[in-house]
């Protein structure tokens, strides 16, 4: 009986997740094939969504996400502390530098979107609150990557497959491991081009008062506003923005 409960749970995330990589919404033949699961079963298990507004139906029959779900993602960044923490600082950032900011989170191995704040200008970038962040092809990720203790760092290197995102994307590991060198040296990663073509971001990792990187802040923006000659000073800023929410949460650089 328990394991039948662990094999519904997991087909229950198996659906929540196929429907918050959507922007629209999708019938349940769409996710039986997304999922890999029976239509029965999809039907089943979202009937109880429904009840208790975890998914939304249409007149059609199609589903997406619901406000429920808003209400966790709400409880878990008050849970965390981080955003309520950084955001005034990710606002004088966008006021300041005009360009869309976003709020990573990691935990247990794994990088998260926890906060984006957008600027009036299109960035080419498409991220959503609560998706997941590929650290070895972004900015914030390299960030998080350099600011590890060595040994988990190894064991991601060690456990990593490195696929290219784009045709920038870097998947040679000797010389990734020269470039998060590099981001340890100036305090942030570059992300040019190697997760979305025409897009640049900057990112610097925040830190916990043990030295731990809890997350990260990022700029983004499109190769034509963010160009060669801006990397380094937009760099510094961000950098700063950084460690002010790390002191923020008792970091000490000393």
């Amino acid at each position: 009986m328990e394991k039948q409960g662990i094999r519904v749970l997991q087909r229950l995330f198996d659906i929540l997740s196929y429907l918050s990589e959507r922007n629209d919404y999708a019938g349940i033949k769409e996710i039986s094939e997304g999922t890999g699961l029976s239509r029965t079963t999809v039907h089943r298990i979202l009937g109880t969504c429904e009840d208790n507004y975890v998914v939304l139906k249409d007149e059609i029959g199609r589903y997406r996400l619901g406000p429920r779900s808003l209400e966790w993602a709400n409880s878990y960044q008050l849970q965390t502390g981080l955003a309520k923490i950084a955001r005034p600082h990710l606002k004088e950032l966008i006021q300041d530098l005009k360009e869309t900011v976003h709020l990573f989170i990691y935990e247990k191995g794994e990088a998260f979107y926890l906060e984006k704040m957008h600027s009036y200008s299109p960035t080419g970038m498409d991220s959503r609150i609560g998706s997941r962040l590929e650290l070895y092809s972004t900015s914030a990720g390299k960030a998080i990557l350099a600011a590890l203790p060595e040994d988990e760092f190894e064991l991601y290197m060690e456990t990593t497959e490195f696929q290219p995102k784009t045709e920038k994307t870097e998947v040679d590991k000797d010389r990734f491991r020269s470039e998060i060198a590099q981001v340890r040296a100036r305090g942030y990663g570059i992300d040019d081009q190697e997760n979305d073509l025409g897009v640049r971001c900057i990112g610097s990792a925040v830190m916990d008062k043990s030295g731990y990187p809890v997350g990260a802040v990022s700029l983004t923006g499109p190769i034509f506003r963010i160009t060669d000659e801006k990397i380094e000073p937009l760099g510094k800023r961000i950098l700063a923005t950084a460690r002010l929410i790390s002191y923020q949460l008792g970091y000490s650089a000393s």
